[in-house]
C-alpha cells in the first residue's frame, strides 16, 4: 500500500496520483536548462580563452564529469532520504550557482587567463569553477526523480525510461532552441536568466507549501540578482549571434580612436577609424588592398567579411570592380552598420554562407580571391586542405591571384602552420610571393601570401619558396593542434 507524500516535503514515498506529471516536467525542464547552460558555457569562455575544439572539449568533458559525480552522490543520498524537499533545494541551489556564474565569470576569467599560456589548462580550470557546480547539482537530481517515480519493481523499467526520455527530450529542445533561436535574438546573459527561471519553476512544481516563505524570498533574491544590469567591461557592446560571440571595443591604434570587432582573446577581426572609415586600420588589409590596386581585378571574391571594412574600401577605391563577400554570419551586416560605418556600396554583394561551401559549389570565377577566414585565433581546418586548394584554384581565372592572410611563422612550431596552409594552395597555384609587417621570425605574425597560376610580381612582396609541409586533407587536418603549438612556442 503506497504511503501518502505530504506537501511539506518530509515523506520518502508518495501516493501515485500525488505527483502525476510533475516529476516528468522537472526532468524535461532540467534537461532543457542543462543543455542551454552548456551551450552558453562555451560562449562565456570565447572572449578570454577562445572557441577552439580544445575549449569545447574542456567544457563538455568537465560537465559530463560533474554530472557523473552528481549521479553517484545523488544515488547514494536518495537511497537514504528521498524527500521532495531535497528536490526543491537541489533546483534552488542549481539556480544559485547559475546566478554566481552570471555574476562572477568575467572577473574569474580575467584571473584564469593569468594561469599560464596553455588555453587547454585555462579552459579546464574555468569550466571546473564556473560550470561544474551546476552540472553536479543537476546530476544529483536525476536519481532523486527516479527514486520518487518508482513505486513498484514491476514498472521500474518503464518509470526510469520515461524520466530518462523526457530529460533527453528536454536536452534536445534546449540545444535547438538555444542554438537556433535564443542566440539569434538575445545574448548569453539573457539565456542564463531563462535557465535560472526554468530551475526556479522546477523547484516550485514540487511540494508547493514546503517552506514556501523562505523559498519565495530565495527565488525573488535570485531573480533580482540575475536581472540587474551588467556593465560592458570597458567595451561598446557584447553581442551573441547563432554563429559567434562578439565584443565591440573602443580603443586607440596608432594613436587614433577605433572600434574593434573581437571574437577571441587578443584578436581583432576588423576595425574602423571612427569618423574616417576610408582608411584601413590593419597592415594586412592595407597589403591586400595594395595587391588589388595593382591588379585592378574586375571580379573580386572576399572569403570572410568580418565588419566589411576591406570590401567597403575596395569598393570605393576600385569602383569598376564587382565584389562578392562570403560571410557565415548574417547578423554582422547590422553590427557593421551600427558600429563600423558600413554603408552598403553598390558594387558589393554580400553572400551569407559558409565560405568553404561557397567555394566548392559556385560556378563563378574571379580575378582575385581574398582568403581571410580566421575564427578568433585559428584558420578552420577546412581551409587548410588539398580539397580547398583545388576548389579555390578552380574559381581563380588563369591570370588571377589568391591573397591569403596567414598568421604563422618561418621557424619552429609556427612554421608548421604556414607550411600547412602553403601546401594546400600549392596543389594548383604554384607561384607565390609574401610580405609581412614586423615581428621576430619565430613568432606568430601576419603574412600576406599571394598565389598565382603564372609568375606575377607585386610591389613590396618577395618570392616565397615552398616550405615543404605536409599536405592535409578534409579527412585529417590538425588545425587546432598546429595553431596551439605555434601560440605556445
Amino acid at each position: 500500500m503506497p504511503c501518502v507524500c505530504y506537501d511539506n516535503g518530509s515523506m520518502v514515498v508518495f501516493q501515485g496520483k500525488k505527483l502525476v506529471g510533475r516529476l516528468e516536467a522537472v526532468a524535461f525542464m532540467t534537461g532543457f536548462a542543462l543543455m542551454a547552460f552548456e551551450m552558453v558555457a562555451a560562449r562565456i569562455l570565447a572572449p578570454s580563452v577562445g572557441s577552439s575544439t580544445y575549449v569545447w572539449t574542456s567544457v563538455i568533458g568537465v560537465i559530463i564529469a560533474a554530472l557523473s559525480l552528481g549521479y553517484w552522490v545523488g544515488g547514494m543520498v536518495a537511497d537514504i532520504r528521498a524527500r521532495l524537499g531535497d528536490i526543491v533545494w537541489l533546483c534552488l541551489l542549481a539556480s544559485l550557482m547559475v546566478v554566481a556564474t552570471l555574476l562572477i565569470h568575467r572577473e574569474l576569467l580575467s584571473w584564469v587567463t593569468l594561469v599560464g599560456e596553455d588555453s587547454r589548462v585555462q579552459a579546464v580550470i574555468a569550466s571546473i569553477l564556473l560550470f561544474a557546480p551546476v552540472s553536479f547539482l543537476l546530476g544529483m537530481l536525476s536519481p532523486y526523480l527516479v527514486k520518487l517515480k518508482v513505486t513498484s519493481l514491476d514498472t521500474s523499467g518503464k518509470s526510469v525510461a520515461s524520466l530518462s526520455a523526457l530529460n533527453s527530450i528536454g536536452g534536445i529542445a534546449g540545444t535547438f532552441t538555444t542554438g537556433f533561436i535564443l542566440f539569434g535574438h538575445i545574448g548569453s546573459r539573457e539565456t542564463l536568466v531563462i535557465v535560472i527561471l526554468l530551475l526556479l519553476m522546477s523547484s516550485w512544481l514540487i511540494a508547493y507549501s514546503y517552506q514556501w516563505a523562505l523559498r519565495a524570498a530565495f527565488s525573488v533574491a535570485l531573480l533580482v540578482m540575475a536581472v540587474l544590469p551588467a556593465g560592458q567591461a570597458g567595451g561598446v557592446a557584447r553581442i551573441d549571434t547563432p554563429s559567434a560571440h562578439y565584443d565591440i571595443v573602443q580603443t586607440t591604434y596608432d594613436k587614433q580612436l577605433i572600434n574593434a570587432l573581437i571574437t577571441g582573446p587578443g584578436h581583432s577581426q576588423s576595425a574602423v577609424h571612427l569618423g574616417n572609415p576610408d582608411k584601413l586600420v590593419f597592415w594586412y588589409n592595407q597589403q591586400i588592398a595594395k595587391v588589388a590596386g595593382e591588379k585592378k581585378p574586375k571580379d573580386i571574391l572576399v572569403l570572410g567579411g568580418g565588419a566589411f571594412t576591406l570590401p567597403q574600401y575596395l569598393a570605393n577605391t576600385l569602383p569598376d570592380s564587382n565584389i562578392d563577400v562570403v560571410e557565415i554570419d548574417p547578423q554582422l551586416e547590422k553590427i557593421s552598420e551600427k558600429y563600423f560605418e558600413y554603408t552598403h556600396p553598390a558594387n558589393v554583394n554580400l553572400i551569407f554562407d559558409d565560405a568553404r561551401i561557397y567555394v566548392d559549389e559556385t560556378d563563378k570565377t574571379y580575378d582575385m580571391v581574398v582568403v581571410d577566414v580566421y575564427g578568433a585565433n585559428s584558420i578552420p581546418f577546412t581551409f587548410m586542405t588539398r580539397e580547398f586548394g583545388q576548389s579555390v584554384a578552380r574559381i581563380t581565372r588563369p591570370e588571377g591571384v589568391v591573397a591569403a592572410n596567414v598568421i604563422g611563422g618561418l621557424h619552429g612550431k609556427c612554421r608548421e602552420v604556414t607550411a600547412a596552409v602553403d601546401s594546400a594552395y600549392r596543389v594548383e597555384l604554384s607561384h607565390a610571393q609574401w610580405a609581412t609587417q614586423s615581428g621576430k621570425a619565430k613568432d606568430a605574425v601576419n603574412y600576406i601570401i599571394t598565389y598565382t597560376k603564372t609568375p606575377q610580381d607585386f610591389a613590396g612582396m618577395t618570392a616565397f619558396s615552398p616550405l615543404g609541409g605536409p599536405l592535409y586533407t578534409d579527412n585529417f587536418s590538425p588545425s587546432d593542434r598546429l595553431h596551439f603549438a605555434c601560440e605556445s612556442a
